[in-house]
C-alpha cells in the first residue's frame, strides 16, 4: 500500500515538473501595447479680402460684389463637405459693418473659418509699436465681426520687421500664408543659396515658405530667426501653402517654379484641377504620418462666379474622394491650429 502510494506521488512530481518546464520553454510573449498612429492630412483654403480693397468700405455695389462671390464659394463648397476660410484685411471688414452685412459671422456660422489678412508693408522695417498697432487694429476689426475666439489667426504678416514679435504683440495665435517675403527677416545664413534682399523682392516675393516639402508639416516658433521648430514656441508656423490654384496646369508641382500670369494667362480649367490632384496625391504617398500635415489651397474670391462653376465643382468633388478615401481630411485654418494644440498636451 505504501509502494502504491510513493509511487502515486512520484508521478505527480513528474507530471508538475513537465508542466512548468514546457511552460517554461513557451514564455508568455510580450504584447506591444504601444499603437503606431497615422496623424491626417489636413485640406485647407485661403481666400483673401484683400488690403487694397479700399472701397470695400465705402462703396456698397463694390462690396456687395465681394460678398456675392464669397456666398457663392461657400454654396459650392457646402455640396461637397468642404471648408473654406476667409481671411479679411480692414477694408472689408470695415464694409460688414457700414453696409449691415457680417458675411465674415455667417461663414462661421456654416461652418466655414475666418482670419485676419495683415497685408503688412513687407520691403522696409517698420518700427515695432507701429507694426503691432497696424495689425492689432486689423484683427481687432475682424474679432469684433466674428468674436476673437473664431479669429485666432493672421496671414500677411512678414518682410523685414520681426514678424514674430509683429504677430505675439497682436495676439496671433498661428502663422498661415507664409511666402519667400518672410525670409526678409532672417540673415543670409538662414535663407535658401542667393536669396538676397533683392533677390526675394524681385523674383520670389510670393514664393511658398519655407522651401520644400518641410512646410507641410505645420510647427511651433519663438521667433522670426528661422524656419526652425523651436520646441517651447508659443506661435503655430502653419503654412502647407501652395500657389494660385488657377495657375497649376502651368506650374504643375508644388515645390515648382511659381508662374507670374493674368487672369487671361492663366485661365482656371479643369487642367488646374487635375495636376493639383497629382500634386496632392503624390504628397499624400510620400508624407510623414507620423506628423500632423497640411496642405494649403490658395483661392482668390474672383474665381468664385458662375463662370467657374464647371471647375470648382471638379475641384471640390475631386477632394471629395480623396476625403472619402481617407486621403486626407476638410479642415478650417483654426481646426489645423487646434489640432496641433491637442497634439501638445
Amino acid at each position: 500500500m505504501k509502494s502504491k502510494f510513493a509511487i502515486v506521488v512520484l508521478s505527480i512530481i513528474f507530471i508538475g515538473m513537465a508542466v512548468y518546464i514546457i511552460k517554461d520553454r513557451n514564455p508568455t510573449p510580450i504584447v506591444d501595447t504601444e499603437i503606431e498612429t497615422t496623424e491626417l492630412l489636413y485640406l485647407t483654403t485661403m481666400t483673401h479680402l484683400e488690403e487694397g480693397w479700399d472701397t470695400a468700405a465705402s462703396n456698397e455695389f463694390y462690396f456687395n460684389s465681394i460678398a456675392e462671390k464669397l456666398r457663392y464659394g461657400m454654396d459650392i463648397a457646402e455640396q461637397y463637405d468642404a471648408i473654406l476660410t476667409l481671411e479679411s484685411a480692414l477694408p472689408f471688414a470695415q464694409g460688414c459693418v457700414n453696409f449691415d452685412d457680417n458675411v465674415l459671422m455667417e461663414a462661421v456660422e456654416r461652418g466655414h473659418g475666418v482670419g485676419t489678412h495683415v497685408d503688412l508693408a513687407a520691403k522696409k522695417e517698420m518700427p515695432m509699436a507701429e507694426a503691432v498697432s497696424y495689425t492689432s487694429e486689423r484683427k481687432e476689426a475682424v474679432d469684433n465681426l466674428v468674436g476673437s475666439e473664431n479669429n485666432l489667426g493672421c496671414s500677411g504678416v512678414g518682410g523685414k520687421t520681426d514678424w514674430y514679435s509683429v504677430a505675439k504683440g497682436a495676439g496671433c495665435s498661428y502663422m498661415d500664408g507664409t511666402v519667400a517675403a518672410h525670409y526678409l527677416a532672417m540673415s543670409l545664413d538662414n535663407r535658401p543659396e542667393g536669396w538676397t534682399d533683392e533677390t526675394i523682392i524681385s523674383d520670389f516675393f510670393h514664393y511658398p515658405a519655407p522651401v520644400g516639402d518641410s512646410r507641410f508639416y505645420p510647427f511651433w516658433i519663438d521667433s522670426s530667426e528661422d524656419f526652425v521648430e523651436d520646441s517651447d514656441g508659443d506661435i503655430l508656423l502653419s503654412s502647407g501653402e501652395t500657389f494660385d490654384i488657377s495657375r497649376w496646369e502651368e506650374i504643375g508641382g508644388r515645390n515648382n517654379t511659381p508662374v507670374d500670369c493674368g487672369e487671361d494667362d492663366c485661365p482656371f480649367t479643369n487642367a488646374d484641377i487635375e495636376a493639383l490632384v497629382d500634386d496632392i496625391t503624390e504628397l499624400a504617398d510620400d508624407r510623414d504620418t507620423s506628423r500632423i500635415a497640411k496642405y494649403n489651397l490658395y483661392i482668390p474670391a474672383r474665381l468664385f462666379v458662375s463662370e467657374n462653376e464647371e471647375v470648382l465643382e471638379l475641384l471640390f468633388s475631386e477632394m471629395q474622394k480623396l476625403q472619402d478615401t481617407g486621403v486626407l481630411e476638410w479642415a478650417s485654418q483654426k481646426s489645423v491650429y487646434e489640432a496641433m494644440v491637442e497634439e501638445r498636451k
